[in-house]
């Protein structure tokens, strides 16, 4: 009898275990950047993976990829580049639903160097990171802090408005580019926040370009 129950608790916690690593399991997942010979760049991983990120899917490692299929090299026709993403395996569905496919769905495909991402083109950029379920990313947080911060004090930026604050920490708001800056410095200060890495697990975290900070409130010298 007691053997019997040892091994009811043995297959138990095996089960258990292998449960625990399937929740865990990530996946590589791809989608088409929707780039056009002679008309389109398409899509940049960074910028893509701000769509799993709203859609709560956790992604990590963004890359570059290749379908593997020949495309004739005239303008207008596609490139077959891809953008690459791992996500938790049970987000496969819902990943599906935004146009995402399991990597092995192109069975030629490869990872390849993402080319080098335009100049950020915007005057204004809405940032968001918020804990989504556990708290927050501390360090990412401090670093999107930070980062805004040393903007401000140089005078990148003239106007930073908080929208509001998460339940498990974190922000969203709005930076706008200042009127006397150097060139590219405001893209400078863009890419240093999207090369922030928050933990999907934790963390929803997007840096989007708008066309300007929405608000009757006057331009600051510092912070809104």
């Amino acid at each position: 009898m007691n053997q019997l129950k040892l091994h009811g608790l043995l297959f138990v916690g095996l089960t258990s275990a292998f449960s625990v690593q399937a929740e865990t399991k990530w996946v590589t997942v791809a989608k088409s950047d929707g780039s056009i010979q002679c008309e389109s760049s398409g899509i940049s991983p960074i910028a893509m993976k701000e769509y799993l990120v709203q859609a709560k899917i956790p992604a990590k490692n963004a890359r570059c990829g290749n379908n593997g299929l020949f495309y004739t090299a005239v303008c207008g026709a596609k490139t077959g580049r891809l953008n690459l993403f791992d996500i938790p395996a049970q987000k496969l569905r819902a990943a599906s639903k935004l146009g995402f496919q399991r990597l092995r769905a192109w069975p030629d495909a490869s990872e390849t160097e993402c080319e080098e991402e335009a100049a950020f083109a915007g005057n204004a950029a809405e940032i968001s990171i918020n804990g989504i379920g556990p708290a927050v990313d501390e360090d990412a947080y401090r670093k999107v802090r930070e980062t805004i911060g040393e903007a401000v004090a140089e005078n990148v930026i003239s106007r930073f408005i908080v929208y509001g604050y998460g339940i498990e920490g974190g922000f969203s708001g709005c930076v706008q580019e200042g009127s006397f800056v150097e060139p590219n410095a405001f893209s400078d200060f863009i890419k240093k926040l999207r090369a922030i890495n928050a933990d999907p697990n934790t963390t929803a975290y997007s840096v989007t370009a708008v066309e300007k900070c929405e608000t009757s409130s006057p331009e600051i010298g510092g912070v809104e």
